[in-house]
């Protein structure tokens, strides 16, 4: 056995006992995910806003669509945050209903405590999404 053989032989041996005790292959539990769509219209001043609020458990891989408008993707999964993606770039918005259309993303980081609020670039007509960690 050579020198290289060995140090593989020493590696894989001492990951093995991590590996059988979870450390190496840790299962995350679903993260229950709160998410609230408001559609908007930014031509008709007399339009009232529809919310339809969805309750979802985030599983990292899990692709799912929100009110046949919003798909995102699990793409991280723990229990004080959430990594998604979503298939359409979205717009970061802030608490006042701000949204940034210079710079739509497709990635976007759900923490505990902060609720993420996103929403279609555009000034037209949309929705405005707000994820949230729930217990």
């Amino acid at each position: 056995m050579t020198r290289r053989h060995l140090t593989l032989t020493t590696a894989l041996a001492l990951l093995l006992p991590l590996g059988g005790c979870g450390v190496l292959d840790r299962d995350q539990e679903p993260v229950p995910l709160t998410i609230t769509a408001s559609d908007w219209n930014g031509w008709d001043p007399d339009h009232e806003s529809t919310d339809t609020t969805t309750e979802v458990e985030a599983v990292e891989g899990q692709t799912l669509r929100v009110d046949d408008d919003l798909e995102i993707t699990f793409t991280d999964v723990d229990d004080d945050e959430v990594e998604i993606r979503t298939a359409d770039a979205m717009s970061p918005a802030d608490e006042g209903g701000g949204i940034d259309l210079l710079d739509p993303e497709h990635d976007f980081t759900v923490e505990r405590g902060t609720p993420l609020r996103l929403a279609t670039p555009t000034t037209d007509a949309g929705t405005s999404y707000r994820l949230e960690l729930t217990d």
